[in-house]
């Protein structure tokens, strides 16, 4: 099978303004941008780390639609907090997760989650298993 290669696309009212929000909050570096007559972006490329994510602006195909991405970072507190400070709400407060994950998850202004996730221990699949049962009580 050949390689495939997936970047998401976030449609959002306010492709510019979440593009800057992007910056702010993860650093985010701008790539190729189009836009339409009316100035709206109908697509845009934006990196953030190693990843490539594309944007647009809704419009009367493409409705805003939200969507959930995990952020596999090494200080999830610090990221966490960088989004909160650009603008997004807490949906789940960080904290350490009986999977050996430190996550939280945010949502920025435009609707879409972001899960803030760090590594503290390495676990097998049976560990992790084990943990979650009897953790649910």
């Amino acid at each position: 099978m050949n390689e495939i290669t997936v970047t998401p696309k976030l449609v959002v009212d306010g492709a510019e303004r979440a593009l800057d929000f992007y910056r702010r909050a993860l650093g985010a570096e701008p790539g190729v941008r189009h836009a339409g007559p009316g100035g709206k972006v109908v697509y845009a490329e934006f990196r953030v780390g190693a990843s490539t994510l594309s944007i647009k602006d809704a419009d009367e195909y493409d409705p805003a639609a939200g969507a959930l991405f995990t952020l596999e970072v090494a200080d999830a507190d610090a990221v966490g907090a960088a989004l909160e400070r650009a603008g997004a709400t807490v949906v789940f407060p960080t904290g350490d997760q009986p999977y050996g994950m430190r996550q939280g998850r945010l949502r920025d202004p435009f609707g879409i989650q972001w899960i803030v996730s760090q590594q503290t221990e390495d676990l097998s699949a049976d560990e992790v298993q084990q943990r979650l049962e009897s953790s649910a009580g």
